[in-house]
């Protein structure tokens, strides 16, 4: 299964986050403080609420999980690597308080926080507060712990994250490169998917569409929709794979997303063109041209996906019986199966099904 975990916040309420779950990902979590935690919904917003009841999956942290949190963040305040972080944090930062739920992390962590002054209950919330820097920090850890090296780490708070990134480096005296930490958050992915939808055209893809793209995976031919899926994260996933094993620089960035669109350019060539000729072959098999010739109470509605070839051939229509139909959905289904570009293909069509 691959699955995405989002933080540092406990709900996911940007619809960027939700979008590229559905394009992406078999599911998305959020670090919640107990069992049974209901995600947030958003009142009025119907298909964004579906769209988080069918990708959003709460992650209660374990034990240890939190332990790996806490002896990070242990390690970090001993050699006094935390108090000179908050010191570099933004002025805007220091007048205000990051709230957590305090189940999120172990009990002797907030008191190890309580003990250095980073940290208060505060009553009113039942939550403890620290300031942004600690709490983005605190919360990157337990999300590193909780998606261990199989799970996709994404996050909205781009602008905070770099700058903690740039800076934690300089603190552990590692170096840091603007612009290439692209595994991490969420429009690294996106600036991904955008390059594919440019090919397509598609960026933007209602978000209605891909709800009702994930609710056929659970339908008839689900499994192809869920491998035409897979198959596109895979092609993101090789080329961060690459970016982050070969990149030396931010021109070597733009040469690979060079190669990526291109790559994309000539799978999505590819794809139409099997699919013209799959159409082609039906519009002129013998079975086509016959239902011209049969009464219409003999013929099958139109499948799926020929209904722009009908305009172009006039009177005739494109209404194949059934032994043209089954040809060309298999012809059509065998072409997509194969292609990376397919998912998006499929979802920039409005109306348009494998099946």
């Amino acid at each position: 299964m691959m699955k995405a975990l989002y933080y540092p916040h406990t709900d996911v309420t940007n619809p960027l986050i939700i979008k590229n779950a559905l394009l992406l990902w078999d599911s998305i979590e959020t670090i919640v403080p107990r069992p049974r935690w209901t995600p947030r919904r958003l009142q009025g917003n119907k298909v964004f609420n579906e769209a988080v009841d069918l990708v959003v999956q709460p992650r209660v942290p374990t034990t240890s999980e939190r332990h790996e949190a806490h002896d990070v963040l242990q390690r970090l305040n001993e050699n006094g690597k935390v108090g000179l972080l908050l010191k570099m944090s933004p002025p805007a930062w220091r007048s205000r308080e990051f709230l957590i739920y305090p189940e999120k992390f172990l009990e002797q962590t907030w008191h190890l926080l309580e003990r250095e002054g980073m940290a208060r209950w505060v009553a009113g919330y039942h939550d403890c507060g620290v300031s942004p820097a600690l709490g983005f920090l605190m919360l990157s850890f337990l999300a590193d712990a909780c998606a261990g090296t199989q799970i996709q780490k994404v996050t909205d708070r781009v602008d905070a994250y770099a700058w903690l990134s740039e800076h934690y480096a300089d603190l552990l005296d590692r170096p840091y490169v603007k612009g290439l930490d692209v595994s991490q958050v969420a429009p690294a992915y996106d600036r991904l998917v955008t390059l594919s939808m440019e090919v397509l055209d598609a960026r933007a893809i209602p978000l209605r569409n891909l709800v009702e793209f994930r609710k056929r995976e659970s339908g008839r031919g689900g499994a192809d929709y869920i491998a035409m899926r897979r198959r596109y994260l895979k092609a993101l996933q090789s080329h961060l794979k690459r970016i982050g094993t070969e990149v030396r620089s931010s021109g070597d960035v733009r040469e690979l997303d060079r190669q990526f669109k291109e790559g994309l350019k000539e799978d999505l060539a590819d794809l139409k063109e099997e699919l013209r000729a799959a159409s082609l072959k039906t519009l002129f098999s013998k079975e086509v041209a016959l239902s011209a010739l049969i009464s219409a109470g003999c013929l099958l509605s139109p499948v799926a996906g020929l209904t722009e070839l009908a305009s172009d051939v006039g009177a005739i229509g494109v209404i194949p019986l059934l032994k043209a139909a089954v040809d060309y959905r298999g012809t059509r289904r065998a072409a997509i199966q194969r292609h990376v570009t397919s998912w998006l293909y499929l979802a920039s069509r409005r109306g348009v099904r494998l099946y």
